[in-house]
């Protein structure tokens, strides 16, 4: 089968390795998609994710594909279904000299009956990060939005651990797919008015386009906290949410808080630390929060939105590629991902 392998850092191919064989517990899953993450895929790519080390490995964690095959002792999947998350090779484990960057961009994978092995007396995957995560499409789910719903479903989760934002100021910092996110959860809840901050000119169009009232661009604009209180009747937003994951840009929002108001962090990555924060440049008296993000317990929520329509996927999923058109996707393969893109595989 094809597989989309980061041979080393910086270096994309697609080559041909051996499918996976399923085992007592496990299903093989034909892929029929997997969604292309600008952070996570490009920090893989180049080499930079902390919590990813070996290579060769296959690129890939927002995949969507059609089981076509059970393993004796499987349970709660069965041939036909559409499920998240398959992996080419488990991640953390390696096969046939090849590791797993979440192995979802190849032609086939598997998902773990995690429930069937506990019954069967093993627990050890109940809690696995993979397979909490692998989970039956709803029926009726159009294909691309259950791709899109692995995107969106970290931040849904997030978004529940926030106070209530209804007719508040948000400011949103970021305009990546979790930035548009947040925006999408802060106007469905009924904030007044939400505020973009950004460093392209069409991702800020993208998140007007969504909902934002505004947006900032924070290369052009000489004064951000500035500017933010000009568009917020002279006052500081009463939420700052970062989707950006820089140490820097969390300690800029705190200038651009009102009295009260809450930072809440998202883009975080493992390992980094805000402990160096000046909250001498902000307000007296501010909340700090860092809520959890469990994909797996919003994923359905969100699919039933896009069912809906309140959530515009045509805004969001703007390409679909074949594998075979990785390049495209990913420019010259040094790990610049082109904006929100999705990659289909026939």
């Amino acid at each position: 089968m094809k597989a989309l392998i980061v041979s080393t850092p910086g270096k994309l191919e697609l080559r041909d390795i051996p499918a996976p064989r399923p085992g007592p517990h496990e299903a093989l899953v034909r892929i029929l998609a997997c969604g292309v993450c600008a952070t996570t895929d490009r920090e893989l790519i180049k080499g930079r994710q902390p919590y990813h080390r070996d290579y060769p490995a296959v690129l890939g964690h927002e995949a969507i594909g059609q089981i076509v095959e059970i393993g004796a002792r499987v349970r709660n999947f069965k041939p036909g279904d559409l499920v998240t998350r398959p992996a080419a090779i488990w991640p953390g484990t390696s096969r046939d000299g090849l590791f797993s960057a979440w192995g979802g961009l190849a032609e086939y994978g598997i998902v773990r009956d995690r429930l069937a092995m506990s019954a069967d007396g093993d627990p050890s995957l109940l809690n696995d990060y993979t397979a909490l995560r692998q989970q039956v499409v709803p029926a009726g789910t159009a294909l691309p939005h259950a791709v899109l719903a692995i995107s969106l479903a970290e931040t849904a989760s997030w978004f529940r651990h926030i106070p209530s934002v209804a007719g508040k100021t948000v400011c949103v910092a970021g305009t990546g797919i979790a930035g548009l996110g947040i925006v999408l959860w802060s106007l469905l809840a009924g904030a007044a008015r939400i505020i973009a901050l950004g460093r392209r000119d069409e991702r800020l169009q993208l998140a007007r386009d969504i909902g934002a009232a505004t947006g900032i661009n924070i290369r052009t604009t000489p004064d951000v906290s500035a500017r933010l209180r000009e568009l917020n009747d002279g006052r500081g937003a009463d939420f700052y949410f970062d989707a950006v994951g820089e140490p820097g840009q969390v300690q800029t929002g705190l200038t651009l808080l009102a009295e009260g108001g809450t930072l809440a962090i998202y883009g975080a990555t493992e390992g980094q630390r805000y402990a160096a924060l000046d909250f001498s440049a902000g307000p007296g008296h501010v909340a700090i929060l860092r809520p959890p993000a469990e994909e797996h317990l919003a994923w359905h929520g969100v699919c039933a939105l896009l069912k809906r329509g309140l959530i515009p996927a045509e805004k969001l999923l703007t390409h679909a590629w074949p594998l075979e058109d990785y390049a495209e996707a990913y420019g010259d393969g040094s790990g610049v991902v082109k904006g929100w893109i999705k990659i289909t595989q026939d």
